[in-house]
């Protein structure tokens, strides 16, 4: 399969899936099942245009009111496999985020078109900022931890960046099956998450850093325990 842009997918997805201020827009068409069929070869679906216009517009104050911390993140063995800069929880950008993607609408679509077994339960994520010049980065690793079903990355960059790709593969192949690059504001991919595959992000060149929001469908814990914990600490 192509490797290069979205791939055989580039006609597909005309906001089959979509985020909105009024809850998310799910049409199950044509494209709905190509794009399935693609996921389940590839383990990885684009999502062209997944947040829409009014919420995007939004994004570049959101962003510039952010405070970033650096954040080293690492495997069981304490291996650092990837670098950022994260956003804090309590900013405003992930909070939105992160309701948007826990509607339960969503999760249900999501369900439906990966066709998980699993019901998946809920979203957690974080916002995060990659700089060019080879400090941030993120090597071959693999998610499958804690009830991860699928991992999403939307595109919060209003200014296109060079490289910072997405790569998923066979683990015991090292066959990279799927390749995302040159996404656009407001695009998301969707790829899968079992012990079979690896993934990861390859540096941003230019000049232009690369800003995501990232994380994972669950299928553990209902979305409403999810807040409780989150809330807990600030309560105490």
């Amino acid at each position: 399969p192509s490797t290069a842009g979205f791939g055989p997918a580039a006609g597909y997805n005309r906001r089959m899936i979509q985020l909105t201020a009024s809850g998310p827009r799910i049409v199950k068409d044509g494209e709905w099942i190509a794009q399935q069929r693609d996921f389940a070869q590839r383990h990885c679906a684009v999502l062209k245009g997944f947040v829409e216009a009014s919420i995007l517009n939004r994004i570049p104050s959101m962003l510039e009111a952010c405070k970033f911390f650096a954040a080293e993140h690492t495997t069981g063995e304490s291996k650092v496999f990837s670098k950022e800069f994260t956003m804090q929880n309590t900013d405003l950008l992930p909070q939105v985020l992160f309701l948007l993607l826990n509607n339960s609408r969503l999760l249900k679509g999501m369900a439906e078109f990966t066709g998980s077994e699993k019901s998946v339960r809920h979203f957690d994520g974080r916002g995060n900022k990659r700089c060019p010049g080879g400090e941030h980065y993120a090597s071959w690793h693999n998610d499958d931890v804690v009830d991860r079903l699928y991992g999403l990355t939307i595109n919060l960059s209003p200014r296109p960046f060079r490289g910072g790709d997405f790569e998923i593969r066979d683990k015991a192949t090292k066959k990279v099956l799927h390749k995302v690059s040159e996404s656009r504001f407001g695009d998301a991919f969707l790829f899968r998450i079992q012990h079979s595959l690896e993934h990861r992000v390859r540096p941003v060149q230019g000049d232009v850093p690369r800003y995501a929001y990232s994380g994972w469908f669950f299928g553990c814990t209902d979305y409403p325990e999810v807040v409780r914990r989150q809330i807990q600490p600030l309560e105490e």
